[in-house]
């Protein structure tokens, strides 16, 4: 049986001075709301900016600092692929269009970027970390159209890991290759996440570190609760409040600007209406109701990064994409607040073997 570790997301960081290298404790409340980033150092008691690029090892106790735990240790992973780990990583055809015609790069530096993309090693983290990587990814690569899956892992009883931990700022990790772990006649490095799960520890690793895996479907039906009336009623009234706005807005007269912008949005490939910010401003308050509702207990910080990478729903939309949204949050939600049932129904899933090929 795996070993699982407490699930604490974004609650404390340690953020290492760059004038002494002193580890100093930083609150998720002051690590939210600080407007400049700067701390005082507990240790020479000067000023320096905190965030990422400091970011010091949270735990100095993690038990995957040890070689011999590390087989014992539940690791996870998110993926928009039910198959992983694939035994090929192919680099897709729109990408290769896209980097030749439109980025101009030249044959040589796109067999390159290839290469490497198809041979990176894999990325393994705490639970926490491979949520936070889910999030990152609908934000950021617009993948909130796409089904994601919840990836267990179990290494190889024998797996060698190089010693020690590598700082994901200052050396090779994330982008680091199976041919940069081979040529080093190791399986993988552990390295500090600045990005996701920022303080914790995760690993690169080749394939063939992975034993085996377990997978669910995410976010989990058994965890979507029934919608409750009084949720349906404060959704529907926000809603009621955009089309309020959205109709006071076209009985005004509209401006010049505002008759080219409509004009412009006709045009094939045009920008749409632009919409009352009023409107977006009912529907960021929306998300906070939401927030208040199925986020409770989480930090400043993590409720801060679930709502950046949700998608609201827009002044165009109805109830029916509001309600859809809905039970999107409150499923996606139930992984940051209810971790351990989470982890149970995921852990009672059939093992799989990677294929070989």
């Amino acid at each position: 049986m795996l070993i699982e570790r407490p699930v604490e997301f974004a609650n404390e960081f340690r953020m290492r001075c760059e004038k002494c290298n002193a580890s100093n404790w930083l609150s998720s409340e002051d690590y939210f709301r600080i407007p400049d980033a700067i701390m005082t150092c507990d240790g020479c008691r000067k000023d320096f900016n905190f965030g990422p690029a400091v970011v010091d090892l949270t735990d100095p106790e993690d038990p995957a600092l040890s070689d011999a735990a590390l087989p014992d240790l539940a690791w996870y992973h998110t993926t928009t692929d039910p198959e992983w780990p694939r035994t090929s990583r192919p680099l897709e055809d729109s990408l290769i269009w896209h980097l030749r015609e439109r980025a101009h790069w030249p044959e040589e530096q796109i067999e390159r970027y290839r290469r490497r993309h198809e041979n990176q090693a894999i990325h393994l983290g705490t639970y926490e970390a491979a949520i936070d990587s889910m999030l990152r990814r609908i934000r950021d690569e617009n993948e909130h159209q796409k089904s994601f899956y919840l990836h267990r892992v179990r290494l190889r009883p024998d797996v060698k890991i190089e010693s020690g931990w590598r700082n994901e700022n200052s050396a090779i990790a994330a982008k680091i290759t199976k041919f940069d772990l081979t040529n080093d006649y190791i399986d993988g490095v552990r390295y500090l996440n600045a990005h996701e799960a920022i303080g914790s520890l995760s690993l690169a690793v080749i394939r063939e570190a992975i034993e085996s895996t377990q997978r669910i479907s995410v976010p989990i039906p058994e965890l979507i609760d029934q919608l409750r009336s009084r949720v349906v009623d404060q959704v529907r009234a926000f809603r009621k409040r955009v089309l309020d706005i959205r109709a006071a807005q076209v009985s005004k007269p509209p401006s010049f600007l505002e008759t080219l912008r409509l004009r412009t949005s006709e045009l094939p490939g045009g920008s749409p209406p632009i919409e009352p910010i009023e409107a977006y401003d009912a529907l960021l308050e929306m998300a906070g109701f939401a927030a208040d509702e199925y986020l409770g207990g989480l930090s400043p910080a993590a409720r801060d990064n679930f709502l950046r990478s949700l998608q609201r729903p827009r002044p165009v939309d109805g109830d029916e994409v509001d309600l859809a949204w809905l039970y999107k949050f409150m499923g996606l939600a139930a992984l940051l607040t209810r971790p351990c049932e989470v982890q149970k129904i995921l852990s009672e899933q059939p093992w799989q073997t990677p294929q070989t090929g």
